[in-house]
């Protein structure tokens, strides 16, 4: 297809409100911004998809910049610009949007959402989330100045967070390609302020470092697995990057990391306090190892059925549903998953010394300084997120998944909890259709419908965001630890109680 064979998808109107709010930010004007939000939302349901996609975009960036232009709760201007950047995305990935007539024009309008996305995750911590976005957008334009610099700030950011030297070594090593990659393009895109900001974070590095060891190529010998089935099941997880460990982060294909190095740091306690931390840590790593490889046989083995499936007499029904041991591991690994998120809240709970009672502990209520209702009590402890930023991601995550749906920063999540409702307390059916396509006369009255496809991509979406949440909490507790050991009496002499890796011979 030529070039002028291409169409504007995008409504005059939807590139009218654009450029009001451009002109908006540049002059600082607060209160025209704010009655431009409002005259956005008033024109929405008239627009096509690609055009409402647009207009969430410019909505999704107007809540970044009045969170910089103004001091009020940047708590509440943040939920309201995920959620537009959020909803932009679902618009512009739907199929409406996926005409090669639109295609130049959505590219364009995909890049610089998901480079904006990717910073607002990161401005709330979640540095993984961010990576992952700057990815998406060099996946559309791999010479995109703005997503290869951030992506680069962002593996600097993150070898930072790193107690590992090793891991911080490498991640800072694709940091300067990254951010010097970003300088040597030629891409009019790059605004001339980031350019200087990805020019500092080159030069503050020490000469030394540089000269030695990131100018240098990286040589790292990839591990090797004489099982087929071992190798294809690793190979699998980190292209997915479903690791827990850091370098499955990176954007390099040749360089496997393919084992779950993530671990906690030292933690000071009292001398004669168990490392009961390590070993819930060790629980929740274990789990998440366990859904990960159920998620894997659901989806690699389908094309032959399970010697355990047969001959169990089974009725068949006009609903369309399936019946198998990969099945049941799909269902299996996503109430695994979800029911994760309160065993870290249990963790916190503990370990950040909240007291919060045992059945009242939640993903969502550690974040809170008091129980409230006719038992109501005040915590121990509040959470301080705000000078521990792995912690912050933690945060920003469970206001995805407690939040009111109104009010929460992603629009799209009260399907997940109606599925994790239906698989723990109800009857599910995992058919192969979509359940319209099911008449009324042939539906089971008491059954939840949902798709094997659909139950998939959300278990997917678990295990990306569990895998974050387990890496969050290891960085910050060594945070955590790290004022806890400048804020400890000097005179005391630290006594170190060393921690013997579990051998993989003994997990029989």
């Amino acid at each position: 297809m030529g070039e002028n064979a291409y169409s504007d998808p995008f409504s005059p109107h939807s590139k009218c409100i654009t450029a009001q709010f451009d002109s908006a930010v540049y002059a600082r004007d607060t209160l025209k911004l704010i009655n431009l939000v409002g005259l956005a939302l008033d024109v929405l349901d008239a627009e096509d998809d690609a055009s409402q996609a647009r207009i969430y975009y410019s909505l999704g960036t107007v809540y970044g910049d009045l969170s910089r232009l103004t001091s009020e709760n940047t708590i509440d201007l943040h939920v309201r610009q995920l959620f537009y950047f959020r909803k932009s995305m679902f618009l512009v990935e739907s199929d409406a949007c996926k005409s090669q007539e639109y295609l130049p024009y959505i590219n364009a309008l995909k890049a610089s959402l998901y480079t904006n996305y990717g910073n607002a995750l990161e401005h709330c911590g979640r540095i993984i989330a961010a990576i992952n976005q700057y990815k998406k957008a060099l996946s559309i334009r791999d010479k995109f100045g703005m997503a290869l610099g951030n992506l680069g700030m962002a593996y600097r950011h993150y070898g930072f967070l790193m107690s590992n030297p090793e891991d911080r070594d490498i991640l800072h090593h694709f940091a300067y390609s990254m951010l010097n990659s970003a300088l040597c393009i030629n891409d009019e895109n790059t605004y001339s302020e980031a350019k200087a900001y990805f020019g500092a974070a080159i030069t503050s590095y020490d000469s030394e470092y540089t000269r030695c060891f990131l100018l240098k190529p990286l040589t790292i010998e990839n591990a090797k697995y004489s099982l087929k089935k071992e190798q294809k099941y690793r190979t699998w997880a980190w292209k997915n990057g479903f690791f827990l460990n850091p370098l499955n982060d990176l954007n390099d294909t040749e360089l496997i990391f393919a084992y779950d190095t993530i671990q906690l740091p030292s933690i000071s306690t009292d001398i004669y306090q168990k490392p009961i931390y390590h070993g819930i840590f060790n629980q929740i790593k274990q789990e998440y190892i366990f859904a990960r490889y159920q998620f894997y046989t659901s989806q690699e083995f389908a094309s032959k059925v399970h010697f355990a499936d047969k001959d169990t007499y089974l009725v068949n029904l006009p609903d369309y549903p399936q019946y198998s041991l990969r099945i049941e591991n799909l269902k299996t690994a996503f109430r695994t998953l979800f029911s994760l998120l309160d065993k870290v809240a249990f963790f916190i709970n503990s370990y950040f010394h909240l007291g919060i009672q045992e059945r009242d502990i939640t993903f969502s209520s550690i974040w809170d300084s008091k129980k409230n209702g006719k038992q109501s009590y005040q915590y121990q402890n509040t959470l301080d997120f705000t000078n521990n930023y792995p912690l912050k991601a933690i945060y920003w995550i469970s206001r995805d998944y407690y939040m009111k749906y109104l009010d929460s920063p992603n629009p799209y999540l009260k399907r997940t909890s109606t599925i994790r409702n239906a698989l723990e307390h109800k009857y599910v059916k995992v058919i192969w259709c979509d359940s319209e396509e099911v008449d009324d006369e042939s539906k089971d009255g008491l059954a939840f419908y949902i798709t094997e496809a659909e139950l998939a991509i959300e278990t997917h979406r678990l295990l990306d965001i569990l895998r974050e949440v387990i890496i969050y909490l290891s960085m910050a507790v060594a945070i955590n630890e790290e004022k806890r050991i400048a804020q400890l009496d000097t005179e005391r002499i630290p006594l170190v109680m060393p921690l013997q890796i579990f051998d993989d011979d003994w997990k029989l």
